[in-house]
């Protein structure tokens, strides 16, 4: 129960983040006044209409220009039309080299990973569960193609399929999703293959087919409730899977060089080591973290499952 509490509340975390932590993607107005501030760092902002801001170490309206004081010194902006207030910030987790708050960021990368995980897992299972009901129930040489096709599609590597597919895709974020999820099936359709040809020789099985019931009513209306077990196995390890591989696509710049993934703010911060560590240190610490939380959720999960 508290897994499943635990697991509730980072996802409402990663749904709300914008609202939590401001704005991710857009960078200041004038960046290099806010670039690469430690954890901790105070700063001055205000909105403007166009639905940017502007970040610095200081900030002050005089005649109509707004004066930005940063590391290089003080300059004035005109023309700015500011919307609301000057505020103070503390930036918890620092700036990245664009002014942008890191903690923002990885909150946003949290929605999107999630959500790149969720609909790679769709796709998997979809694609999964398909292929291998229908090895299970096929005639033995449709079978046997479809055995071939499998075993082809584990003998690629699979990250390079991923990248390849993921720039075919426009490298989207959908694409990316859609990438994972098709290079992640096999597994799944060998093991829902093995228990469905099992299952389909029980008694229940056999009484729907002396009833009349077709290959395809048996394995959607009677086999495929019973694979609970193969799936409480699989899924989670698949979900794991699926966000590292979303972190490893946005880290090689699939997905958008500029989208706000854990990937992508490690690779950004490796080029700026170890000067800016906490711009890799803090996306690396909770892409771990998840991981082994999933796996921990996952594990308990398995142990819940009333068919295992």
């Amino acid at each position: 129960m508290r897994r499943a509490l635990w697991l509730a509340a980072w996802l409402a975390i990663a749904s709300v983040s914008p609202w939590l932590t401001g704005t991710a993607e857009a960078p200041s107005l004038a960046p290099s006044a806010a670039e690469l501030l430690p954890p901790g760092a105070r700063v001055a902002e205000v909105g403007l209409r166009d639905g940017g801001f502007v970040r610095a170490r200081s900030l002050a309206l005089e005649a109509g220009a707004l004066v930005v004081t940063g590391a290089a010194g003080s300059r004035a902006i005109s023309g700015v039309d500011t919307e609301g207030p000057l505020r103070t910030r503390v930036m918890w987790l620092g700036t990245d080299q664009q002014g942008r708050d890191v903690l923002a960021r990885l909150a946003a990368g949290a929605r999107r990973s999630l959500l790149v995980a969720a609909l790679a897992l769709v796709v998997a299972a979809i694609l999964g569960l398909t292929i291998g009901l229908a090895a299970a129930f096929a005639p033995e040489g449709v079978a046997d193609s479809i055995a071939l096709i499998v075993d082809a599609a584990l003998s690629l590597p699979r990250l390079l399929v991923i990248l390849i597919l993921g720039v075919a895709l426009r490298a989207s974020w959908s694409g990316a999703a859609l990438a994972i999820g098709c290079a992640s099936w096999m597994e799944l359709a060998r093991l829902v293959e093995a228990d469905a040809r099992s299952l389909s020789r029980r008694p229940f099985a056999l009484a729907a087919r002396a009833a009349g019931a077709g290959p395809a009513r048996v394995a959607t209306a009677h086999i495929l409730p019973n694979l609970a077990p193969v799936l409480a196995s699989v899924i989670p390890a698949a979900a794991t899977d699926a966000i590292l591989l979303e972190s490893t696509l946005s880290f090689f710049g699939v997905g958008g060089a500029d989208a706000a993934s854990w990937g992508r703010m490690i690779a950004d911060g490796l080029r700026l080591m170890p000067g800016a560590w906490w711009m890799s240190v803090a996306p690396g610490v909770l892409l771990a973290t998840t991981a082994v939380a999933v796996s921990v959720l996952a594990r308990g999960g398995r142990r819940a499952t009333p068919f295992a």
